[in-house]
């Protein structure tokens, strides 16, 4: 099994070296360097007796700063779920017999959870302020996670380091369906690596997921991911209790999905469908993710094919059969587009010079892959399970993502925990750096 486990390690090490060398603006990497530069300044100096609680507010507070800054226009998928918000708030639920519910139907969650707080409070600013604490306690619970796996001072350095990172700070602004999973993600993390596996907490990460799943459709993922981790430490004397997690992991978070979808189908929000809620958007992240014309990317000419067809599957199987020469090439591109850029989703009305914004955040992006892909480089020694563990979501992360829709802003998730595992190479750097004896 360890052999096994380098194997996989060396894998992910090789696949990750790869996409650096097409990484955007290379020579941005400078900038990237000035912030280690500051990160090692604060490794060395930082004496902050309460750091959950600074690390809380000073995130907080740039980003409450950064919400009435940056002059974000909500657009595309996001206005039509405020709108719809909206349209609950005065009773109307016309927008359900649309194409877009009609079609993605698990988008209801934000919808729900917007109109609720709009109810409270109904102004645009109320939804954004909520986004930065979530996003304020995404930073603490890096860092409280990282503590667990490196030192202290490793763990406020990444804490740092991703509370400054632009693009999170941008997605605030941004009604995405994003915020409430990813920090539930974290906590559910956060538990693995904590505490003790058990019963109880293998049931209080699926219910955690499960509530996730309510906003995104993508915690099924982390699911499969804890599951293989819980059964690739298997063995005679624990077998019980390995199966019996598992087996409550899958068993309560799909009870949790399940009975959420019954609940909604069963609503006033269906009641008054025209016709049965449309279901042949089951294979289309896959038939758009597989299109080599627009890198696996959201596209209307896809769209306008996909959803006029009277039969998907025969459309992503003629796909599959046409293009499966040109899918290595797909591949690598989708992977690099994926981890290594976050500029195509920023859209802002300030009159500013983005090309300079893009430039400092493509930089910061790209020093942050190289420490990650330092941290990567697999060590002589057995390396610790709950790092296996977030080694294993980036995994399958990586391998989902080859063959499903992509968009820079789906990394949001996946840098976190790039951000986590950076500690290793930070780690590395630092103290290189402290043999050296740069700063006393």
């Amino acid at each position: 099994m360890n052999k096994l486990f380098k194997f996989c390690e060396w894998l992910l090490f090789i696949l990750f070296l790869v996409l650096i060398f097409f990484m955007k603006q290379k020579l941005s990497i400078i900038i990237g360097l000035l912030l280690v530069v500051f990160l090692y300044v604060f490794y060395k100096k930082e004496k902050i007796k309460n750091y959950t609680l600074f690390i809380f507010v000073l995130s907080l507070v740039i980003r409450l700063i950064s919400i009435f800054i940056l002059k974000v226009e909500i657009t595309d998928d996001f206005k039509t779920m405020y709108e719809a918000s909206l349209s609950l708030l005065k009773g109307n639920i016309d927008f359900m017999n649309g194409f877009y519910f009609r079609t993605y139907p698990f988008q209801l969650g934000l919808t729900l959870y917007q109109a609720l707080i709009l109810k409270i409070y109904n102004n645009v600013i109320i939804l954004k302020i909520l986004n930065s604490i979530y996003t304020s306690l995404i930073v603490v619970f890096i860092y409280k996670i990282s503590s667990c796996l490196f030192k202290d001072k490793i763990a406020k350095v990444l804490s740092l380091g991703y509370l400054f990172y632009l693009y999170p700070i941008y997605l605030n602004s941004v009604l995405t369906n994003q915020h409430i999973p990813a920090l539930l993600m974290l906590i559910a993390i956060y538990i693995v690596v904590k505490k003790e596996e058990s019963i109880k907490n293998s049931i209080i990460i699926a219910l955690l997921m499960g509530l996730a799943n309510f906003f995104r459709s993508e915690s099924i993922i982390f699911i499969i991911g804890i599951v293989i981790y819980y059964l690739v430490f298997i063995n005679k004397n624990n077998y019980k209790e390995k199966i019996i997690n598992s087996i409550c992991v899958l068993g309560v978070y799909f009870l949790i999905t399940f009975s959420t979808s019954q609940i909604l189908m069963h609503s006033s929000l269906y009641s008054n469908l025209d016709n049965s809620v449309d279901k042949n958007a089951t294979v289309w992240k896959f038939y758009c993710g597989l299109n080599d014309k627009y890198n696996g990317i959201y596209n209307e000419e896809d769209q306008n094919i996909y959803f006029s067809s009277d039969n998907e599957k025969e459309l992503l199987i003629d796909r599959v059969k046409s293009d499966y020469m040109k899918f290595p090439i797909l591949f690598l591109k989708k992977e690099v587009i994926l981890w290594t850029q976050t500029n195509y989703d920023i859209r802002l009305t300030n009159n500013w010079n983005y090309d300079i914004i893009f430039f400092i955040n493509q930089g910061i992006l790209n020093i942050i892959m190289i420490l990650f892909v330092v941290s990567l480089y697999p060590k002589k020694e057995k390396e610790n399970d709950k790092i296996l563990f977030l080694k294993l979501l980036i995994g399958l992360y990586f391998g989902i993502y080859l063959f499903i829709e992509i968009s820079p802003r789906y990394a949001y998730n996946l840098h976190m925990i790039v951000f986590i595992l950076m500690g290793i190479g930070v780690e590395r750097l630092f103290n290189y750096l402290d043999k050296r004896n740069l700063i006393k």
